[in-house]
């Protein structure tokens, strides 16, 4: 048995006593010189120029006595679901073949969680899929649980392919990045956001729905590319988790 079908198998089991699991309704705080370490792909590595950024930048200049530090931990094209689409260049980076050692090597109090766009690998819904997320996200938070450290959630970001349409390609017969199943928004990542804002688990500390806002916004976040906020967009997600906290 591969490695992602042990984890799949291992969290199927254990994860209906998960989701008895207590989430605190209380609004989470941050504490003096914690660290916190930015999980997702692309979109949270964003060049190390986004949001991970712009949430340094805010708790550095506005309450430099805290001692907030916050790590890029994005990876371009990863997954949790350990999927990938036909003509990708390549498997797609699997989150769970690097989680144990970057755990091991970078001592870290919370993380932030935002993983969904390239999950489904921009093709239709099924029930395997939403399965297959729903395992990813509980095995990274029983991973952390071992470790006594909390997450928060973010839900994914959009696909707005109203704003940035995205030409199919006649020259590849199945769905991808390049070629996204029409309405993957709405079928799919609007799935995964109700999966990730419903999740509950004891290491969870709390949820952010940064979809709503940027979809909102999308005319603003967004430019040519329906995948990848722009600046806008990256600033607002920074002050969505902002808001989040209170501070």
């Amino acid at each position: 048995m591969d490695r992602r079908r042990f984890l799949a198998h291992s969290s199927i089991v254990l994860m209906g006593s998960s989701f008895l699991g207590c989430l605190s309704n209380s609004r989470p705080t941050l504490k003096k010189n914690q660290v916190i370490g930015c999980l997702g792909d692309s979109i949270t590595y964003g060049n190390k120029q986004g949001y991970v950024e712009l949430l340094q930048k805010h708790y550095t200049a506005n309450h430099p006595e805290m001692s907030l530090k916050f790590g890029n931990w994005g990876k371009s094209s990863e997954t949790v679901t350990g999927l990938t689409e036909e003509h990708h260049p390549g498997p797609r980076p699997y989150l769970f073949e690097r989680l144990d050692t970057l755990l091991d090597n970078e001592p870290v109090d919370i993380i932030t969680f935002c993983y969904g766009i390239n999950c489904g690998i921009y093709g239709p819904p099924s029930q395997a899929l939403f399965d297959s997320y729903k395992t990813g996200i509980y095995t990274f938070l029983e991973k952390i649980k071992q470790r006594n450290i909390t997450a928060i959630l973010l839900t994914p970001p959009p696909l707005v392919l109203d704003v940035a349409p995205i030409s199919p390609n006649t020259q590849e017969t199945s769905y991808g990045y390049r070629n996204p199943y029409p309405k993957y928004d709405e079928e799919v990542l609007q799935e995964f956001k109700k999966i990730v804002l419903d999740f509950h688990h004891g290491s969870v500390m709390g949820v952010v729905d940064i979809n709503t806002p940027l979809y909102k916004n999308r005319a603003d976040c967004y430019d040519t590319d329906p995948i990848h906020p722009n600046t806008k967009g990256h600033r607002l997600i920074a002050d969505t988790v902002i808001e989040y906290f209170g501070i």
